[in-house]
């Protein structure tokens, strides 16, 4: 082959990878002249300069010959020179200068690498351009995200070092007065959990920006694409035999980067009318060479450029992906090979389809973990919770929030009703104290929650007592508000007894006698404890709602397929149900028959919906609140109310996609992992929900009943 048409062919494989790089690229000779670039850089370093006009377009040549020094600070560059001039100096093996370099609200990370001659005398430098806009961004939500942690984790870590601090210093405490502490330590650590799992999970999505690839040997490769290939396209694929090449690697997609082959082999297919080809593949200088040969004429490289602008069959995708964006991706470059090249894997001289990818150097080696034994104790050092900027004042209000843990201690060792009775009324100043200390409502919920599953669980205990042994295994389920673990510090009681189905000669009405002289005793004696009765009168002690687990299910039957307005009344209590006390098993066989009945029933997500819609947000004309006008409550607005939307929202949307979460804002989160919700739509109504939530116990926390409208200043 002739020198001048070699130096072509380099020429064009060079820039064909330069073109697929997500960087961009400029090269540079000895005096800072650009000899090459790729559109990237025009794009970076161009298109946002204007004129009087606007901005221009580039054009092909509107950087090639211009100093480097037009585009970019003459000081950087002058400096980066220097820095690699110095390295050449000292013989360093890796003469790269690194910066960041900045160009109106971009931001690059840049490098410069020289190019160096054979007698290592510089000849020119390569500038390499990667936009970190985003990781800058992203990095800046992280050093927010680790304030927020720091804050909200004081709280915890402040309790858990007041517990452990009171402990060493009074050796000669009681059994008794231990155990409340090591309990204090104990739900002290669930809340910061809670804190540092919320973290993790933010963390996780703030750097996690680019889809995740994975190491896929070549040769398995090619043997899937063989496979396919005959299924899909009645094309003969013959590929290599696995042998000493299946250490041979690269990161791809293999969903994506087979779908794109096969793209590739249909073309072939048409424009050769060929039904025969071959795979192969080959590493070189750290570059996988993939190639489908075929026996015929050699096709034209212009087919190159109209097959990266084709869309790829994915099926699943929401919106079209090129084959061009496939190469970028996989940072990979396509080449029509037509003349023979002994050094490559097709080694026939046949023409070749040719993918240049680089080779995956971290397949086959493992990082050595190191195990802990299971038994081993940890240990931390006190010290570390010392902090100088810790007032006195902050530590002592934060050690008087530990008599929440002590109430749930307390409800736990009491022997009777009048040790439970009255508990209630001490944790509005608990809770006040937490929300003005910066707690989150999420936290606030799941602490009131525990509380009050203390409180349900220690009563169902004296009820057993008193009455015997069941007939039978019970569920004792919660439903509404405490189902969703959203309770206020004022509500009524929702709840219902599953018994299991009798076996003759026992009957129901038998077997429920006993069930509702336990439901009787236990809602009667929360609505003693400060839970009031539901004037709707769901509830365990109501006949109709302590049943066998078979009527639970004829009830959920009837309220998905033939609902009448009290049936969709009742679908948006009971399905929010949870278990309570008892056997779980009741409560999950009938969840599971609530979700497949939901299957492929549309009608009743169309029901439901319309029932929602019937909400009129109170919003006047002009974006103002609409307060009432008249009656006891003139001037108010209820709050409750306000939130219903959300709550009847992440319900519909939850039982449509199988979400087994009560919680409205799990259900929130769940929704937005499966793709339902958009992130700002899904940070948007979270953070709705999580303002009305705050504003109702604040307005508790007082003293004040959540189930009235909250009072708000006219304009």
């Amino acid at each position: 082959m002739a020198p001048e048409k070699e130096t072509l062919e380099e020429k064009q494989i060079l820039a064909s990878f330069i073109s697929k790089l997500p960087e961009a690229i400029i090269i540079c000779d000895a005096r800072g002249r650009i000899l090459l670039h790729d559109r990237q850089a025009e794009t970076y370093l161009l298109s946002r300069e204007t004129s009087r006009n606007g901005p221009s377009p580039p054009s092909p040549d509107s950087m090639t010959a211009k100093p480097i020094t037009s585009f970019m600070d003459k000081n950087l560059i002058e400096h980066a020179l220097d820095e690699i001039n110095q390295k050449l100096k000292q013989g360093s093996s890796n003469p790269v200068s690194r910066f960041l370099f900045r160009k109106d609200s971009l931001v690059f990370q840049t490098q410069i690498v020289p190019v160096l001659t054979q007698t290592s005398r510089f000849n020119g430098f390569v500038v390499i351009l990667g936009d970190i806009t985003r990781q800058n961004q992203a990095e800046k939500r992280v050093d927010a995200l680790l304030t927020m942690l720091s804050k909200n984790a004081r709280s915890p870590m402040a309790s858990i070092r007041a517990a452990v601090e009171a402990m060493k210093s009074f050796p000669e405490m009681d059994e008794k007065r231990q155990l409340q502490f090591i309990d204090i330590i104990y739900n002290e650590s669930l809340v910061l959990s809670d804190i540092l799992g919320s973290a993790s999970e933010e963390y996780h999505r703030l750097i996690h920006t680019k889809k995740s690839l994975t190491s896929v040997p070549v040769h398995e490769l090619l043997s899937t694409l063989a496979r396919r290939a005959k299924d899909r396209l009645d094309i003969e694929c013959h590929v290599p035999e696995a042998s000493d090449r299946e250490q041979v690697s690269i990161q791809a997609d293999p969903f994506i980067l087979i779908t794109s082959l096969l793209l590739i082999l249909d073309q072939l297919k048409h424009e050769t009318g060929l039904m025969e080809f071959s795979g192969s593949f080959k590493v070189k200088n750290k570059i996988v060479f993939l190639d489908i040969s075929w026996e015929g004429d050699p096709l034209s490289s212009t087919l190159i450029h109209l097959w990266e602008s084709m869309e790829i069959d994915t099926r699943n995708q929401s919106s079209p992906i090129l084959l061009k964006d496939v190469l970028n991706q996989h940072q990979s470059a396509l080449w029509l090979q037509a003349h023979q090249d002994p050094g490559a894997a097709n080694t026939e001289g046949t023409p070749c389809v040719r993918f240049f990818m680089p080779l995956d150097e971290t397949y086959g080696s493992f990082e050595q973990v190191m195990a802990l034994p299971e038994s081993r104790n940890l240990l931390m050092d006190m010290e570390m919770f010392d902090h100088s900027d810790q007032t006195l004042a902050l530590d002592n209000r934060l050690l008087t929030e530990l008599s929440y843990t002590t109430l749930i201690r307390e409800i736990n060792q009491a022997s009777n009703l009048e040790q439970i009775i009255g508990k209630h009324s001490q944790l509005p100043r608990l809770i006040h104290s937490m929300l003005t200390g910066g707690t989150k409502v999420k936290t606030v919920t799941w602490l009131i929650t525990a509380f009050s599953d203390a409180i349900l669980n220690k009563l169902l205990e004296f009820a057993l007592a008193d009455l015997g042994p069941p007939p039978t295994a019970f569920a004792f389920i919660t439903l509404g508000s405490e189902g969703r673990k959203e309770q206020t510090l004022k509500t009524d009681q929702d709840n219902a007894i599953i018994f299991k189905d009798p076996e003759p000669p026992e009957s129901i009405e038998t077997i429920q006698v006993y069930f509702l002289a336990l439901g009787e005793k236990v809602c009667t004696w929360l609505d003693q404890s400060g839970y009031d009765f539901c004037q709707g009168g769901i509830m365990a002690k109501n006949p109709r709602w302590c049943q066998p687990l078979s009527v639970w299910k004829t009830y959920f039957s009837t309220w998905i397929h033939t609902p009448s307005p009290e049936d969709l009344l009742h679908a948006t209590i009971f399905f929010d149900l949870r278990f309570a006390y008892g056997d779980r098993k009741l409560t999950d066989a009938l969840i599971s028959y609530l979700s497949a009945n939901l299957s492929g029933w549309p009608g009743f997500f169309r029901n439901m919906a319309e029932n929602a819609v019937y909400f009129k947000p109170p919003i006047g004309l002009f974006g103002r609140l609409r307060l009432i006008k008249s009656g006891p409550f003139k001037h108010c607005l209820d709050i409750k109310m306000a939130n219903i939307p959300i709550v009847d929202f992440a319900r519909i949307y939850a039982l449509k996609h199988g979400i087994q979460e009560t919680c409205t804002q799990d259900r929130l989160y769940q929704l937005y992992l499966k793709r339902v919700l958009p992130r700002e739509a899904y940070n948007e109504i979270e953070q709705a929900y999580g303002f009305l939530m705050q504003l109702r116990f604040m307005e508790n926390s007082y003293g004040k009943n959540t189930d009235q409208p909250i009072f708000l200043k006219a304009d």
